[in-house]
């Protein structure tokens, strides 16, 4: 009974408090102090009979502050840390090495092998892109592919815009076309349809140049680059992507190039940062030579480390 007396004293003694206002709070410094119906010039008709003199204790009235403290607020979870901007050029490079080979031996014999590398740095004033892969294929010993490409492409942010200014540089080889070697160089204005964290869309419109040697041309062309990157997240683990580039020249419309590349990228081990590339890449020529057919396809299947 004592203690159910404490706790119902303590109840009294916040609601009193709450209305003396100073009077109570000045009262509350003596170890032992005695608060008054007349006291607190208040009516206490609504709380039943009180004895004339409630007796508040130190204990009481360390009871009542706990009862009475707000609820302190719910901390809030620690926002992500967003990555450093590279110090020098040299930092900030995202790289992976790609690998991929088949074979067959007996009646036929066929080995094809493809390898590539790229790299990838993101500040907040622009995106730059190093790519490079090279095809090699033989059947029956003779060999029937060989194709390397590099490319350089930077796209300079125009702030929070989705309008952006990109240049590329490109170099090819293939034995196996009208040429040996086309150079290509374009810019112009780029533009974010869709950016966020799962799904990219952007288009470009440049002009520029290209030039192929070892063949029937060998001077410079004007073009115009008319292109789309795609890219799409399924899952943590998973994403497609997809480029589309239309190069049709300026000296003639009739003559044109198109090079479309679309596959699927799953990451096998997230620690090793090993992933499975897995699409196909078409090459369209309008005019691809004599004797030539206008549409090269390549398949792949890879396996890309990351560093």
């Amino acid at each position: 009974m004592s203690c159910v007396s404490s706790v119902a004293s303590a109840m009294v003694a916040a609601w009193l408090v709450s209305v003396a206002g100073s009077t109570a709070r000045a009262a509350a410094l003596d170890s032992t102090l005695t608060l008054t119906k007349a006291a607190a010039d208040v009516s206490v008709a609504s709380i039943g009979d009180l004895p004339s003199s409630i007796q508040l204790t130190a204990s009481d009235l360390l009871l009542t502050s706990v009862l009475t403290q707000p609820a302190a607020p719910a901390a809030a979870a620690p926002a992500k840390a967003a990555d450093p901007e590279p110090a020098t050029l040299l930092d900030g490079w995202k790289s992976s090495v790609e690998v991929g080979l088949n074979g067959s031996e007996g009646n036929s014999q066929s080995f094809n092998f493809r390898v590539g590398f790229s790299s990838k740095r993101v500040t907040k004033a622009m995106e730059t892109v190093f790519d490079s892969h090279y095809s090699y294929a033989t059947s029956n010993s003779v060999t029937n592919t060989s194709r390397g490409e590099i490319s350089l492409r930077n796209d300079w942010n125009l702030g929070d815009s989705p309008w952006s200014i990109f240049a590329i540089g490109k170099g090819e080889y293939d034995e196996f076309q009208d040429w040996d070697w086309r150079v290509s160089l374009f810019a112009g204005p780029g533009y974010s349809f869709i950016k966020n964290d799962t799904t990219l869309l952007k288009g470009r419109i440049g002009l520029g140049v290209s030039r192929e040697t070892g063949g029937a041309k060998n001077d410079w062309t004007p073009e115009a680059d008319l292109g789309l990157d795609f890219s799409h997240k399924l899952s943590e683990r998973t994403k497609i992507f997809a480029t589309f580039d239309y190069y049709p020249s300026l000296k003639r419309f009739t003559s044109y190039r198109v090079v479309a590349k679309a596959g699927l990228e799953i990451l096998v081990d997230p620690e090793l940062k090993l992933s499975l590339k897995l699409g196909a890449e078409d090459r369209f020529q309008s005019d691809p030579g004599v004797g030539r057919k206008k549409n090269d396809v390549d398949y792949f299947l890879m396996l890309a480390l990351a560093f």
